[in-house]
């Protein structure tokens, strides 16, 4: 059996992640969670995950920032990262800017979340 997808949310918001988790359990994928963008990093660099979803309004660092410094990084430059965020357009070409793969919109569907993931990681093998 192939092993599970390794995912992470760094998000200001448990819910998030508890509503996430459950959604991805059926995608073979395991969900880490950090509560804001310094220990998000620090996730980062311990586990290596396959795919990112990033909230853009946080406490200390936001999205943006740790977006930036992942894509600028050679060694996390690789891993897809998803904002999702209740934002607006402007919020969009920011994270595009910052170097984001993809952008949802709060609150999302189920099937959003589980396109993203075939997107990213599925089709990726």
């Amino acid at each position: 059996m192939k092993e599970p997808a390794r995912i992470l949310l760094i998000d200001d918001q448990k819910s998030v992640a508890e509503v996430l988790g459950a959604l991805l359990k059926c995608c073979n994928a395991t969900l880490d969670y950090a509560p804001d963008g310094t220990r998000g990093l620090q996730r980062v660099k311990q586990q290596r995950p396959d795919l990112i979803f990033l909230d853009i309004m946080m406490p200390g660092l936001d999205g943006y920032a740790v977006c930036r410094y992942l894509k600028e990084d050679p060694e996390t430059r690789d891993i897809p990262v998803v904002f999702l965020s209740a934002g607006q357009d402007k919020d969009v070409t920011r994270g595009r800017e910052a170097g984001g793969d993809f952008f949802i919109g709060k609150p999302f569907v189920s099937r959003e979340i589980v396109e993203v993931f075939e997107r990213f990681v599925t089709n990726a093998d």
